[in-house]
């Protein structure tokens, strides 16, 4: 009877201690599962704060480079005041511009100083011909009064300025494929003697702004007196503008997993 309750207490004793194991180990388990999938989580949140950072950095860096070449920017176009090297002072620029105004000189009729204000130098300096070159608006009236000018600062053999005998919209305009330039489609003709016709051409092609001919047709017509020696040009041209540029905040976001990017629209 000794021996049977020896037994029976040496079992419950193993099947107790059986117990406590298996809940070591099972804690154990817990334990160490919580701390693989922890440390998993970790190691993929430090990976995407480091990517987090350096993206951040990059953009710094960007916005440093974009402070820095603004400055560059302004001393190209202004000077940086130990020199007239800029573009506003630009001799060859200057020889293009328009006539100044009245409001750009001071009391004394000296040329005032924009050395501090660019919207100021864009009207009273060189800087004038870069917006007469290529606008950054688009203008019809505007285009078809400068070729206007144009034919009329062409003089013929008497030495009378050229009337064109047309100036008039060609279409609605694009964008050149080859440029990514907007295009002004203009329709011209003009009819007098060859070697006006000839001067016209060439006060166009000299012109601070680029007027490309596209197509033209020619004819003659002979006579006698004033009427001979008669050429008849009708064409289409273009002049070209450009859309202006802005600087545009946009909103980035990062992704844990590139995998995530797949679908999402931007």
């Amino acid at each position: 009877m000794a021996n049977k309750e020896i037994a029976i207490a040496k079992r419950a004793a193993i099947d107790k201690a059986s117990r406590k194991m298996f809940l070591a180990v099972c804690g154990a388990s817990i334990i160490l599962g919580l701390a693989l999938v922890g440390s998993i989580y970790f190691i993929k949140w430090m990976s995407f704060n480091g990517k987090v950072i350096a993206r951040k950095g990059e953009i710094i860096k960007d916005y440093k480079d974009i402070q820095s070449n603004v400055a560059a920017l302004r001393n190209n176009i202004i000077g940086d005041g130990a020199s007239d090297s800029g573009l506003a002072n630009n001799l060859n620029l200057e020889v293009m511009a328009r006539a100044r105004d009245a409001g750009c000189v001071d009391i004394d009729s000296n040329p005032v100083d924009t050395e501090d204000n660019v919207e100021l130098a864009r009207i009273c300096s060189a800087l004038r011909v870069i917006p007469d070159a290529l606008p950054s608006v688009r203008n019809d009236e505007a285009v078809y009064a400068s070729l206007n000018k144009l034919f009329l600062l062409t003089h013929d053999g008497n030495g009378n300025p050229v009337e064109p005998e047309s100036i008039s919209p060609g279409g609605n305009g694009g964008t050149d494929a080859s440029t990514g330039l907007n295009t002004i489609p203009i329709s011209l003709s003009v009819k007098n003697t060859g070697s006006t016709t000839r001067a016209v051409l060439d006060t166009i092609e000299r012109s601070i702004r680029n007027f490309d001919i596209q197509n033209a047709t020619i004819s003659w017509r002979g006579g006698s007196g004033n009427n001979s020696d008669q050429l008849e040009l009708r064409g289409t041209a273009v002049a070209y503008y450009s859309s202006p540029i802005k600087a545009v905040t946009k909103t980035e976001t990062i992704y844990a997993d590139d995998s995530s990017k797949k679908g999402v629209k931007k």
